[in-house]
């Protein structure tokens, strides 16, 4: 089969891979429609998340039940899937506690020595342990490009929605429009959000963004505490979420955020390392809350029962649609900004 193969050094490439089998009873075997480049697979390439040479990339696929283990109970092959990103185990207390993204026996697919060393979804198969709690049927109704994205930013953006728990008068910025950014503003305007800014230095991005109905900013070009201060009477953002995981994105939400304000932090940090003045933050009456992993199993049910009523469409966050043999350039597109968001069809 086809799959991006992660070479070391930085480098991927679409290769020749051997096809997954079944090793547990517990597995399926998913035949890959679909897979997306997201930006923690950015994460590897820079060395920030290790992966051995050879480990094939990815953790977004949406596809086809090919074959399932003894003991599978909830899917059955020819059942359209989604993937979870993380796979949980569904019996520890975490998993119990619908704390899926603290599974105390947490793997990844695609996501490295730290990640159980799964191989990744960027495939024409992929390998699904615990498939009864690691896959989410399709309804009929909701296309793959669109179900793709409940396996993890679209849940994700639902997720951080609900820790922001806005009120109806609450200005909330939302830091980054990449594709975790956006899914975050398509959530907080489906649960009604009336006063959302998003902050981004790429005006195309932007324009996307501008569409849901939602205020603007390009920090490129306009400061953005000014920009709070003058829609807020000075005061700041009530909540601030930082949907992009840079350390620049972190101090710009300490700045945009009011005293007594909420800063919800879902982009994805490894290795950084910032200063945190304690005292100010303290007189300032600032609450942190770090995310951690989305517990997409706890929430994707709720986040695919509103694609298929139409109350999100993650699906104009694709920018490219492109062949596995081309992931190459999908990821150089993706490293660049050019894309907002890359399909990979194994099979094109």
């Amino acid at each position: 089969m086809q799959a991006v193969v992660f070479r070391g050094d930085g480098a991927v490439e679409a290769a020749e891979a051997p096809e997954p089998t079944l090793e547990h009873e517990g597995d399926a075997i998913v035949r890959v429609r679909l897979a997306g480049i997201c930006g923690t697979d950015l994460h590897v390439l820079h060395g920030d998340i290790p992966m051995d040479p050879g480990t094939i990339l990815g953790h977004e696929a949406a596809g086809v039940v090919e074959s399932i283990g003894a003991e599978v109970r909830t899917v059955s092959p020819g059942d359209r899937v989604v993937a979870s990103f993380q796979i949980a185990c569904g019996v520890c207390w975490f998993c119990r506690n619908n704390q899926m993204g603290l599974c105390e026996n947490h793997r990844m697919l695609g996501g490295g020595p730290f990640g159980g060393d799964l191989h990744g979804a960027q495939a024409g198969f992929v390998r699904v342990p615990v498939a009864d709690v690691n896959l989410l049927p399709i309804p009929d109704g909701v296309a793959d490009e669109a179900a793709l994205f409940v396996g993890d930013v679209l849940t994700t953006g639902v997720y951080a929605a609900a820790l922001a728990r806005p009120t109806e008068d609450d200005v909330i910025a939302v830091i980054g429009a990449g594709p975790v950014g956006a899914c975050v503003t398509r959530a907080l305007v489906a649960d009604g959000a009336r006063h959302v800014v998003v902050l981004e230095r790429d005006p195309a991005r932007l324009d996307g963004i501008a569409a849901l109905g939602v205020e603007t900013v390009d920090v490129a070009r306009t400061n953005p505490e000014m920009a709070l201060a003058r829609m807020t009477d000075g005061r700041g953002g009530d909540i601030v979420i930082d949907a992009v995981g840079a350390s620049d994105a972190y101090t710009s939400a300490l700045e945009v955020v009011r005293r007594g304000g909420r800063i919800v932090i879902v982009g994805v940090y490894t290795s950084q390392r910032v200063e945190l003045q304690l005292g100010v933050a303290w007189i300032r009456g600032i609450s942190l809350e770090f995310s951690g992993e989305t517990p997409v199993q706890a929430l994707w049910g709720r986040t695919m029962q509103r694609v298929a009523d139409g109350r999100l469409d993650p699906t104009p966050l694709i920018s490219h649609r492109l062949p596995i043999s081309a992931a190459v350039e999908g990821y150089d597109l993706f490293e660049r900004r050019i894309a907002t968001k890359v399909v990979l069809d194994p099979w094109a």
